[in-house]
């Protein structure tokens, strides 16, 4: 009996006790839910309550809210419907670290529906410790009472890479940019160089750009990296360089007419995505008097339900998961991604 037979047959006959946790970050859905929520993010790190007020007032610019929470119900649904065309019948309870549905009350829920084997879906794509070891953390501090397995960081999933060339490949299509004059750059959330040096971070990012260069190449155009929404201790070195800076010293190299960005450390428009790009990035790109096009993350129309059941059918067929990443290595060290000395003060992604 081939594989896929035989996976289809043991989840027919394994009854209820298999389940998938989706984890995120957490948002706020509302103006009033700002505070509590950047006050849940960085307790206990000793955040000045005027950086919160920038971060608050950064909220209300893009509208008072986050669309992550939403994006998540609307993929868990999606997923839902391809677990069904792929004969998967499995529950799905999701949970946040930050903000309702909290990760406690998700397991809680699991417990109630008898689960004792569980598959966890963190919507990170990349390893670092805010990205994977972090959300590992979240479901051990539950104490939960099942047995658990996490996806790995994903980015190296041929329909994470395959999106992220389509997207670039339709604007590059639709769009008649002169390569002499075109800045085309992929950015992600900027973290900690000593975090960055324990974890797959960077070869990640480098990964997904590779791809992206594929379709780039072809219109005499190079997609260029860089970071944003660095927070903390200014006196902690960060990856660079900042999205803004990189504008800069484009324009200083060139006449800039366009600036392309491709924000390809976020599955979703949330925050980091609507402010520091929508808004900053833009602002920089047109002082040098640049048209600014930020690229759509792959988020809701994109591959993330196809990329969930690959792994959850491999999980329920005994597979190794990273059999579905040909990049990563054979499995995790147990002591990557680690949060070392140099932890984050401030965050609001994750998704």
């Amino acid at each position: 009996m081939p594989p896929s037979q035989q996976g289809r047959q043991a989840i027919a006959t394994m009854g209820p006790t298999r389940a998938l946790l989706w984890l995120s970050f957490g948002s706020p859905e509302r103006p009033e839910d700002i505070w509590p929520f950047l006050e849940r993010v960085v307790a206990g790190r000793g955040v000045p309550r005027d950086r919160l007020a920038i971060v608050h007032d950064q909220y209300l610019a893009t509208g008072g809210s986050s669309p992550l929470n939403a994006l998540n119900r609307t993929l868990i649904e999606r997923t839902r419907a391809a677990f069904d065309a792929a004969d998967i019948d499995l529950p799905i309870v999701f949970g946040n670290r930050n903000w309702d549905p909290l990760v406690d009350e998700a397991v809680k829920e699991l417990g109630r529906l008898g689960a004792t084997d569980v598959l966890v879906f963190a919507t990170s794509a990349y390893g670092s410790y805010s990205g994977c070891r972090q959300y590992r953390e979240d479901v051990e501090r539950t104490n939960p009472p099942f047995t658990w397995t996490k996806v790995p960081p994903f980015a190296g999933h041929p329909r994470f890479l395959a999106a992220q060339r389509e997207i670039l490949a339709s604007f590059l299509a639709t769009h008649d940019l002169d390569p002499e004059h075109t800045f085309v750059v992929a950015t992600a959330h900027s973290i900690p160089v000593a975090m960055a040096a324990n974890s797959q971070y960077q070869r990640q990012l480098a990964e997904v750009r590779a791809a992206l260069n594929q379709v780039a190449r072809t219109y005499g155009l190079v997609v260029e990296e860089a970071y944003q929404s660095r927070s903390g201790d200014p006196r902690t070195p960060w990856l660079e360089p900042d999205v803004g800076d990189a504008i800069d010293r484009a324009a200083s190299e060139r006449t800039l007419a366009d600036v392309v960005c491709i924000p390809i450390g976020f599955l979703s428009d949330h925050q980091e995505v609507r402010y520091d790009l929508d808004i900053l990035a833009r602002e920089r790109a047109e002082a040098r008097g640049a048209r600014f096009w930020r690229l759509e993350t792959i988020g809701e129309h994109g591959p993330i339900p196809e990329i969930v059941t690959d792994f959850t059918q491999a999980w329920l067929e005994g597979r190794d998961l990273r059999s579905l990443l040909p990049s990563e290595p054979a499995l995790c060290t147990g002591t990557c991604c680690q949060p070392l000395h140099a932890r984050p003060s401030r965050s609001v992604s994750g998704a």
